[in-house]
């Protein structure tokens, strides 16, 4: 019996994240820049979001030209989040050259991802 009751309270324990962890999967990572179909010059360019309660870290993706017919894959990153506390906005700077791109940042926590929102981006010379 008592086996099957340290079983049980192994198990919970294991899984308690699940439980806790703060459900995001309705939401999606409210972007500040670049916004949907923007035209930038090459070079640096700065992704920009807000903070979304209950994310532990954001995913950033890139691709060229579409998700569809991806012939790059020009970043793919994960940047931890901090307490929201203390990092309102997230940035992160890429250096992309000419051409047609889809982008998207997703936030996850150990049990939940946030809702993909894919932008159009046009890098010109």
């Amino acid at each position: 019996m008592k086996k099957i009751l340290l079983l049980v309270i192994t198990v919970f324990f294991i899984s308690c994240d699940d439980v806790f962890e703060k459900k995001i999967e309705r939401y999606a990572v409210d972007v500040i820049s670049p916004h949907n179909k923007a035209i930038m010059e090459s070079g640096n360019i700065s992704f920009s979001w807000n903070a979304l309660d209950g994310a532990s870290v954001y995913n950033l993706v890139i691709t060229a030209p579409s998700f569809e017919q991806a012939l790059l894959v020009a970043v793919d990153t994960a940047i931890v989040a901090a307490d929201s506390t203390f990092v309102s906005i997230y940035k992160c700077s890429v250096s992309l050259g000419k051409g047609n791109y889809q982008w998207y940042v997703q936030a996850r926590n150990s049990g939940y991802s946030s809702k993909k929102q894919i932008y159009d981006l046009t890098v010109i010379e």
